[in-house]
């Protein structure tokens, strides 16, 4: 009998894009590379450097989706999302390497060049490989980006970039190479110049991925305003007084919520269930239903914070442990 996937739609929608835009990368830096050395070409040489690192990354995109598409098991409590945010940061860190490359190599040349160094001229076929590569690579990001947001996917964004920056170079490696082989030999210069301003460019996109992933990695909490929403969303909830205590986090596309909710002391430990779980469901409702949300019920403190009917929750309603906080703006304390 065959072993049925353990990966979900989701995850599998993902492992085909990345396969696609695997082998769509293998064949071009192939091309590249050999359009590079054969036409004298150190901007086409660059590019080809740039889709090797595409190839590279999408071969830990087919690896990282094959995981994340995994249920929670025994030693991965809250999934496996991590590893999308992981191959994030190794997109974009690979990006970031790269682009230093191109522009360390570019910036050389052109030093020789001020030096009396004689460029040689690029030869057609990287022209015709530049053209090549802006029409596909600008493909693949388009269906890319598409399927990243239908899924969404930060890794397949990632990797949508990924192909726009490719595309974004090879149309200034075909400036370079066009200039260099049509502009005569003071123009070929061009060449080097197209290079360093791919490195620029890959730079400007694989630094914001790559912050953003980070950001996941050491569990920086939602934006302010998500928050917010949480708790306005939290307090319509009937039965729920207050809400205090948030601490959020992303988990690849999944979103971890805990909170603390007030309600009347009086409520039986069912009715107090009843509640948390409506409040799972409203938070669920606006980050998806695979959210992993932990609701811990409160009883309603009189103002100097003593639980009223001599009730005793252990802490007398200040909760022990790390700090929290309320999604909301706090005067600071005076020194």
């Amino acid at each position: 009998m065959r072993k049925k996937s353990s990966l979900g739609s989701r995850e599998k929608k993902a492992l085909k894009v990345s396969w696609i835009g695997l082998w769509v990368n293998a064949v071009l830096t192939a091309f590249k590379f050999v359009a590079g050395i054969l036409g004298h070409s150190a901007a086409m040489t660059a590019d080809a450097v740039h889709s090797l690192s595409d190839f590279a990354t999408d071969i830990v995109a087919v690896i990282t989706f094959r995981i994340t598409g995994r249920p929670v098991d025994s030693s991965h409590d809250y999934g496996h999302g991590k590893f999308e945010t992981l191959s994030s940061v190794v997109i974009g860190v690979s990006l970031v390497v790269v682009a230093l490359g191109i522009l360390y190599s570019g910036g050389g040349r052109i030093l020789r060049a001020l030096h009396g160094e004689v460029i040689a001229p690029p030869g057609m076929i990287a022209l015709f490989a530049a053209v090549v590569s802006v029409v596909s690579k600008e493909w693949l990001y388009r269906y890319t980006a598409k399927e990243a947001k239908a899924l969404k996917s930060n890794a397949l964004k990632a990797k949508a970039w990924d192909h726009r920056s490719d595309a974004l170079s090879s149309i200034g490696t075909l400036l370079g190479i066009g200039g260099a082989i049509f502009l005569g030999e003071r123009a070929r210069v061009l060449d080097p110049i197209a290079a360093i301003a791919v490195s620029v460019l890959i730079m400007r996109i694989a630094l914001p991925i790559t912050w953003q992933a980070l950001g996941e990695l050491v569990e920086t909490s939602l934006p302010e305003e998500a928050e917010r929403k949480l708790l306005d969303v939290i307090k319509t909830v009937d039965g729920v007084e207050d809400a205090h205590h948030l601490r959020t986090r992303r988990i690849g596309t999944a979103v971890a919520v805990d909170v603390h909710v007030i309600v009347d002391p009086s409520l039986t430990v069912a009715h107090g269930h009843d509640i948390a779980t409506e409040v799972e469901r409203a938070a669920r409702s606006l980050h998806g239903k695979n959210s992993f949300v932990s609701v811990h019920v409160e009883p309603r403190t009189d103002e100097s914070g003593n639980p009223p009917r001599g009730y005793d929750d252990g802490h007398n309603g200040f909760e022990e442990g790390p700090p929290h906080h309320d999604g909301r703006d706090s005067e600071s304390d005076p020194d």
